[in-house]
């Protein structure tokens, strides 16, 4: 049983467009609102991508990324809170959470569509040597 759950948690990491997926279709059944369940999904996918991108960096060109992107998104963070202390009165705590969250799950998700291009065109071109 437990490598059943450890090959589902192996599968979600290295595919998190599949968690993405999933969570989606499971909440679109329970809430029946497709802008809260996209919400979710995107939640739980960007946990899941500041785990696959060190992964695949580290698979296909054995860089160690795993503080650069933590420390990456503390800057984020920490300019989206500086902008919004900036231009509001008062700093609603949640919601800013919610667009920094939301924020790094649009970058991580490009950043990851982008490693999955490059490793694919470095492995074709090693294939084709």
């Amino acid at each position: 049983m437990s490598n059943l759950i450890q090959l589902v948690i192996s599968f979600l990491l290295v595919f998190p467009i599949a968690l993405f997926i999933i969570v989606y279709l499971i909440s679109i059944k329970i809430q029946r609102k497709s802008s809260r369940a996209f919400g979710l999904a995107a939640d739980i996918t960007t946990m899941g991508l500041f785990f696959s991108i060190p992964i695949a960096l580290q698979s296909l060109f054995q860089i160690e990324t795993r503080g650069s992107i933590l420390g990456i998104a503390l800057l984020v963070s920490l300019i989206f809170t500086i902008l919004e202390w900036k231009t509001q009165n008062e700093i609603q705590l949640f919601p800013l959470l919610r667009r920094i969250w939301r924020f790094l799950f649009l970058v991580l998700s490009l950043v990851y569509i982008v490693i999955w291009c490059m490793g694919l065109v470095l492995k074709v071109t090693e294939f084709l040597k």
